[in-house]
């Protein structure tokens, strides 16, 4: 399940941040098609990384936007 959605809120979850971009361009076709706007500036993202181990680096955080606004990262 990639998202869940609730009245006028949705999350969206995805293994790969490959994954998250094919997801967020779905909406943004939706937000043209429907004519409907995500709000970039409330939007949030969470990203969970696999508990460290010489197999993976950290790379830093992905570029992740929606209508062509950036997303910004929490931490909680």
């Amino acid at each position: 399940m990639g998202a869940l959605a609730y009245a006028d809120d949705i999350v969206l979850m995805a293994p790969t941040a490959t994954a998250m971009r094919k997801l967020l361009a779905v909406c943004d076709e939706f937000a043209v098609k429907f004519d409907v706007m995500f709000n970039a500036s409330k939007c949030k993202c969470m990203l969970f990384r696999p508990r460290m181990s010489s197999k993976y680096a950290v790379v830093g955080t992905p570029d992740l936007s929606i209508g062509g606004n950036s997303i910004e990262y929490v931490e909680k």
